[in-house]
């Protein structure tokens, strides 16, 4: 089955239904930016971010509650703005607007805040998604975005080899210190604390666990040559996102709506005017 503007617009119902549950999320832990009540930024080596700081825009944030109000209303709107307008000709626009509007809000929102730039990617790129009309240029970026998501997954996995943690049976007891000592301190009777404890004693156990995230991670290398896996790979994904939330407390849910790309891929490549054209003169004799 070739890949039709049908599928684009289920394409956009995931990726909106995805994004509402990440706002949603970000609403009832009180991480808004109109919700923090920011009083400072920090600064970062991101080139984008300290072109954005040049504007001044993070001193008027932090001044103004009506400014990170529009903000946050804004950063609601414009995903439906865009569930509104797929297969009509603000499509385009309004993908690139959402997109660039993202990046900004993001930024803005990761140097008020502990949040990562990093777990906001997909609200950044899959709205380019849309930036093409056709059916032709949906099918290539959706390929091209899967290429992306594949590599950022896949290199995760070669840094660990990179970087050594791999090769150290200490590794992973050695990262749940760091990432829940302060939990431990404070609620050392809790059982999430003891479950840590017994992985960061029994590091051989705790080791096992980061070896498989990072064939995890490597396997999806296959992504590259084939899309057989396609499915695996998503269900691979959703475990590990499953796992580092419930173990590390790190909430990569956000990169779900990244599995749009694996899912709509396997339809066939649309015709264009001109193929069909040629099949309808060869059909016809």
């Amino acid at each position: 089955m070739e890949l039709n503007k049908f599928h684009r617009k289920k394409a956009a119902y995931f990726y909106i239904a995805c994004f509402l549950l990440s706002y949603a999320w970000l609403f009832f832990n009180g991480l808004l930016l109109h919700q923090i009540k920011p009083l400072f930024f920090l600064n970062r080596l991101d080139v984008t971010l300290n072109l954005l700081f040049l504007t001044g825009i993070q001193k008027s944030v932090i001044h103004s509650h009506s400014l990170r109000f529009l903000l946050d209303i804004i950063y609601l709107l414009f995903p439906l703005l865009l569930l509104y307008s797929i297969n009509r000709k603000m499509q385009p626009y309004v993908a690139l607007l959402n997109s660039v509007f993202n990046l900004v809000y993001t930024l803005l929102l990761s140097t008020f805040s502990a949040l990562s730039i990093e777990g906001f990617m997909g609200w950044i790129l899959l709205p380019l998604l849309f930036i093409f009309i056709s059916e032709k240029g949906f099918y290539y970026l959706l390929h091209s975005m899967r290429y992306i998501f594949l590599m950022i997954f896949f290199s995760t996995g070669l840094w660990k080899l990179r970087a050594g943690g791999v090769f150290n049976l200490e590794e992973m007891s050695g990262i749940l210190v760091k990432q829940h000592a302060a939990y431990i301190s404070q609620q050392p009777n809790d059982w999430f604390a003891n479950l840590i404890h017994y992985l960061i004693v029994h590091y051989k156990i705790s080791y096992l666990l980061y070896l498989a995230t990072v064939l995890v991670e490597l396997s999806f290398v296959v992504g590259f040559f084939t899309k057989k896996f396609d499915k695996l790979l998503m269900l691979l994904f959703l475990l590990f996102v499953l796992f580092d939330f419930i173990l590390m407390r790190i909430n990569y849910f956000s990169w779900v709506a990244f599995l749009l790309c694996l899912w709509f891929a396997k339809y066939d490549e649309p015709a264009g005017a001109n193929d069909k054209l040629i099949g309808a003169i060869k059909k016809n004799g």
